[in-house]
């Protein structure tokens, strides 16, 4: 059977969670889309519901499915799609974002007493929300709704940077245009939890600082592993090529180990040297990769046999500067490896 392998740590999901606990005294939302960024919503609901206070997702589907395993509130952060969607909502009880004043045609129709309506205020990242001009009005006829409760949210577009200036201007606008209004308010993402505790409000949505890789510096860890294996050591010489296209020539004489993964399991796609480490030692791959396998260049290290493990990132890895070699970014690396990499689930 093949060695690749995603581990995931559930000690370090928990250990996260006491990390964004010490930020903030606000209720957290954990926020599982795209299968809690890869790692498995179920597992990480079972792990942390009772520290948090809901979660959120994108789909239908995905609430569907984490419905089974938790009676917490669970969010569509963008709402319907369209309006049979309200029946599902209804019978699941499920609490919505409202970001667009379509979505609210006909929802007099369904009977949403179990859920919650999250109002959503476009402050100046400009994706969704209602704008100014038309959030009172919107406003007023959600009051009049037979619903559990409103709640009133926004999302940060640079919270990740520390006294960044469009963030403090979209707290601001956040800040004046539900002063007056007596609903539990929701604007803190992961990034603003560590950098901005005036926007912490009510209840907090963190990402991924729940999983690891981005904010290490303020506690949390990584929770996820990603490993393969040698399955292949061949000698070249100096001025070979390696790899297709012949994209990679050897300088000098040296090793090509070759490991079971590629993009065929959600890996970026590159062609330029990415770090892996062997042994506890750095080694860069060669070439371009491929949709199932990865070559490395062992330079003359005789020590490195077939079947030992070659970790693609650790739990102590810096994945965003490894996510820079990647071309990309650490939310990218976690959230598409493919279904075919079995996880390992550590206590």
């Amino acid at each position: 059977m093949r060695k690749t392998e995603l581990k995931i740590n559930l000690s370090n999901l928990n250990h996260n969670i006491d990390v964004i606990q010490k930020y903030t005294n606000a209720d957290i939302q954990a926020v599982v889309k795209a299968n809690s960024y890869g790692l498995s919503a179920s597992e990480v609901a079972k792990t942390i519901e009772n520290r948090v206070e809901s979660f959120s997702v994108i789909t239908l589907d995905e609430a569907l499915d984490l419905r089974k395993h938790t009676d917490k509130p669970i969010l569509l952060l963008q709402g319907i799609h369209e309006q049979n969607d309200y029946d599902l909502i209804q019978n699941y009880k499920l609490d919505f974002v409202v970001h667009s004043k379509w979505q609210l045609e006909n929802i007099s129709n369904f009977n949403l007493k179990d859920s919650r309506l999250w109002l959503k205020i476009n402050t100046g990242m400009n994706r969704l929300g209602l704008d100014l001009d038309e959030f009172h009005d919107t406003l007023n006829t959600v009051k009049g709704l037979e619903i559990k409760d409103i709640i009133l949210m926004s999302h940060l577009a640079a919270s990740s940077v520390k006294e960044d200036k469009q963030t403090k201007e979209q707290i601001e606008i956040f800040a004046q245009t539900t002063k007056s209004l007596k609903f539990k308010k929701s604007l803190a993402n992961s990034g603003a939890i560590f950098n901005f505790s005036e926007a912490h409000h009510d209840i907090v949505r963190p990402g991924i600082a729940i999983y690891g890789g981005k904010y290490n510096e303020f506690g949390t860890k990584n929770v996820s592993s990603l490993s393969s294996e040698i399955i292949s050591i061949r000698p070249v010489k100096a001025g070979t090529k390696v790899g297709y296209d012949g994209s990679w020539v050897a300088e000098k004489d040296c090793l090509i180990g070759s490991i079971p993964v590629g993009y065929g399991d959600g890996l970026p796609y590159f062609t330029n040297p990415v770090t892996v480490k062997i042994k506890g030692r750095n080694f860069k791959t060669t070439g371009k990769a491929n949709m199932d396998l990865i070559m490395i260049n062992l330079e003359q290290d005789k020590t490195i046999k077939i079947g030992d493990t070659v970790q693609i990132w650790d739990f102590d890895s810096d994945l965003s500067e490894l996510s820079e070699e990647f071309n990309t970014i650490t939310y990218n690396l976690l959230a598409n490896i493919s279904g075919r990499v079995p996880k390992n689930y550590l206590e």
